[in-house]
């Protein structure tokens, strides 16, 4: 069993200045995010815009040998494929380079975990995140839930992003917070996350291990699976289906060919025809999230 010990000795990633500029010109913010607010979800909402939440790195290395570390742990590697293929990441390498960027930007974040609850999943320190505390108010800053708005976390009262498919909640509950968030092809299907008091802050190490048990233990593993927020759509590739949320909430479902998989991997998700090439086959009765 893998633990956190195991990482200990690695130190906390620091983004090179030279690629945090490349990372920000590709987001198209042509200045450096203010630090306050504004800045926040500014940076925020060109992350939720761009980056998306897959597993395309993970699989191909699942096909591969297994011999070096889960792809994505770094968040110089995250961002340099983005930049190079348009891949994101799963939860815990997407939002430890959300965490990374926004700290090499002076915002004060920090990482936390929780559990998001879904059938079939174990609970327990799960899936992490990101908060920023700017004038002694909380925010979450999530790259996965791509709220496009940052949502303030101030205790005892109820929160929303406000932005129609995009939105999510904070409901006040007796540990903290549940965080009311929604699958990306579908608006009915809850997806609440509930940080956990004693992972907040956590370290590079923490995250580290947590990603590495997923190799066991995920949804992510056997099949493909695409999640990209735009302003006004969600688009999802999965198993066999592709899904588009549209902002009135309408949700089209298709199963495309292999070519037409490929086809929209690369014009409407955003990757690189030379990591499309790679994908392996889907895992025959593989796990995959429920829906797909």
């Amino acid at each position: 069993m893998t633990t956190r010990t195991t990482f200990s000795a690695i130190r906390e990633p620091v983004l090179a200045p030279g690629l945090v500029e490349r990372v920000l010109t590709k987001l198209e913010l042509r200045q450096r995010p203010t630090l306050d607010l504004a800045g926040l979800n500014a940076l925020y909402a060109a992350v939720s815009a761009n980056i998306p939440f897959d597993n395309v790195q993970k699989r191909i290395w699942f096909a591969g040998p297994q011999t070096t570390p889960l792809p994505g742990g770094d968040p110089s590697e995250v961002f340099n494929n983005w930049l190079q293929h348009g891949t994101g990441g799963t939860c815990w390498p997407i939002n430890g380079a959300m965490y990374s960027l926004a700290h090499a930007l002076g915002f004060d974040a920090r990482r936390i975990v929780g559990s998001v609850i879904v059938e079939g999943y174990p609970r327990g320190a799960n899936h992490g995140s990101v908060v920023v505390t700017l004038d002694g108010i909380n925010y979450l800053v999530d790259a996965w839930m791509a709220s496009f708005k940052v949502l303030p976390l101030i205790s005892g009262k109820p929160s929303s992003t406000g932005h129609g498919i995009h939105d999510i909640r904070a409901v006040p509950i007796e540990s903290g917070f549940e965080i009311i968030t929604y699958p990306g092809f579908s608006r009915e299907q809850t997806l609440p996350f509930r940080p956990e008091l004693e992972y907040d802050p956590v370290d590079h190490a923490l995250f580290l291990a947590r990603y590495d048990r997923t190799k066991t233990v995920g949804f992510f593993n056997d099949a493909i699976f695409v999640c990209r927020h735009l302003p006004d759509s969600i688009i999802t590739m999965g198993r066999k289906s592709k899904f588009h949320l549209a902002a009135d909430g309408t949700l089209t479902k298709t199963e495309p060919t292999e070519a037409e998989r490929k086809t929209s991997l690369i014009q409407d998700f955003g990757l690189s025809q030379e990591i499309v090439e790679k994908i392996p086959p889907n895992v025959p009765g593989g796990v995959a999230p429920p829906g797909l």
